[in-house]
């Protein structure tokens, strides 16, 4: 009889050590926009050093098929463990159940790590839903020597400012346009305009109480600005996505325009003599300055089989280590307030979108049906620029058809 339960004994002990050896992690990763197999790859491959018995299985997928993928994998019941997420899905995806909170998780020095404003873009309903992995902001680039020729002496510090500084600058005969304006139907239109909303203390839904609020003052506001500025922009803005205004810029022919950091370093490689400022506050704002900050995020799939591993895979992937790794090689803004005193974001031009962090609210506040929204925004939108409908009209519209939205 003892030997049978040794026997046992033995049998159960290699059992637990093959599950153990045997440990898999499922990851979903996004490919384009700056990400790359080799980069997520080299990465996990470092994870793995650390648990050698564990193999991370890596799906990766293009942007454009990731939320889709996401979904038909919940739907299935095979959704991977780890799942990287745009953060502005994070209310549709925690109301269906799909990613679990992660507060438990998350100790108070990781959070000190971070600059305050980074976890809004995670939070939904008082929860911490993910953990921030790639980020950006937006502020005015300009050029100086328009600036000059038009005898503006400094850089706008409200909306008048702004609007009587592109109007200084724009000459049509010459081809020279005030400002370069984003207006396709496409999700960088939307963020375009978050910024004048977020700098007038605006919101699509209030984060507090829930409420719709993109037909209120400060959201009519800054799409009145929107429109005005227009009129000192380049012709057919409707054609014109954000990603592809900095073309416009580099000819030298554009005053300013509202951009990520990415080509802010090849203008000045180029020779361009080029200078920032935030978007300023306007009339209904508390803030001098405001930003969209926009991020991705790693989340924990509420199908995960192991929890705690995979809080450890999000863990080591967002380390001050790591992070700094994956940070300077794509050009993304750092989060960590340690990470921001690395070399590479010393230039003038790094620390200037760095503190925009200080100012910024995140993409999504409340926003439960993200994708169906923005269209509805961005319609409105354009709407207004193509004098179809008035600022007020055209988001009264946008605000009905958001509220049937979030009451599904």
């Amino acid at each position: 009889m003892r030997k049978v339960w040794l026997i046992l004994v033995v049998l159960l002990a290699v059992t637990a050590v093959l599950a153990f050896s045997d440990q898999v992690l499922t990851v979903l990763m996004p490919i384009g926009g700056g990400y790359t197999i080799d980069q997520e790859e080299a990465i996990s491959a470092g994870f793995e050093q650390t648990h050698p018995n564990v193999k991370v299985d890596m799906t990766f997928v293009g942007w454009s098929d990731l939320w889709n993928k996401i979904v038909t994998s919940i739907a299935a019941g095979s959704a991977p463990d780890v799942m990287y997420i745009g953060s502005r899905w994070i209310p549709e995806l925690a109301n269906m159940g799909a990613i679990i909170p992660l507060d438990s998780y998350i100790t108070p020095q990781k959070k000190s790590m971070y600059y305050p404003t980074v976890w809004y873009t995670v939070t939904y309903k008082g929860h911490i839903w993910g953990v921030e992995k790639s980020m950006s902001t937006e502020v005015f680039i300009y050029n100086k020597k328009l600036f000059e020729s038009a005898g503006i002496t400094s850089t706008p510090t409200n909306w008048d400012e702004l609007l009587t500084d592109a109007k200084k600058i724009y000459d049509p005969s010459k081809g020279i346009y005030g400002i370069a304006m984003a207006g396709e139907n496409f999700i960088s239109t939307l963020s375009q305009f978050q910024n004048y909303l977020y700098a007038n203390n605006g919101w699509i839904v209030d984060p507090n109480t829930g409420k719709v609020t993109i037909n209120a003052t400060p959201a009519v506001q800054a799409l009145t600005l929107y429109k005005e500025l227009s009129q000192y922009a380049q012709p057919g803005i409707i054609s014109w996505k954000r990603e592809d205004l900095y073309k416009l810029f580099e000819t030298g022919k554009v005053g300013f325009y509202m951009d990520e950091i990415y080509n802010v370093p090849t203008f000045i490689k180029d020779g361009m003599d080029i200078g920032l400022f935030y978007v300023p506050g306007g009339p209904s704002s508390t803030k001098p300055y405001g930003t969209e900050i926009i991020t991705d995020s790693m989340a924990i799939s509420s199908q995960a089989k192991n929890k705690e591993l995979a809080w450890e895979y999000i863990d080591y992937m967002t380390s001050l280590q790591q992070q700094t790794k994956w940070d300077t090689s794509l050009g993304f803004i750092p989060p960590m307030l340690e990470e921001s005193k690395a070399a590479a974001f010393q230039p003038w031009y790094w620390q200037f979108y760095i503190k925009a962090l200080n100012y910024g609210q995140a993409e999504n506040t409340g926003v439960i049906n993200w994708t169906p929204t923005r269209t509805i925004i961005v319609d409105a939108i354009q709407s207004v620029l193509l004098g179809n409908s008035t600022p007020k009209a055209a988001l009264n519209e946008a605000a009905r058809a958001i509220e049937a939205l979030q009451q599904q």
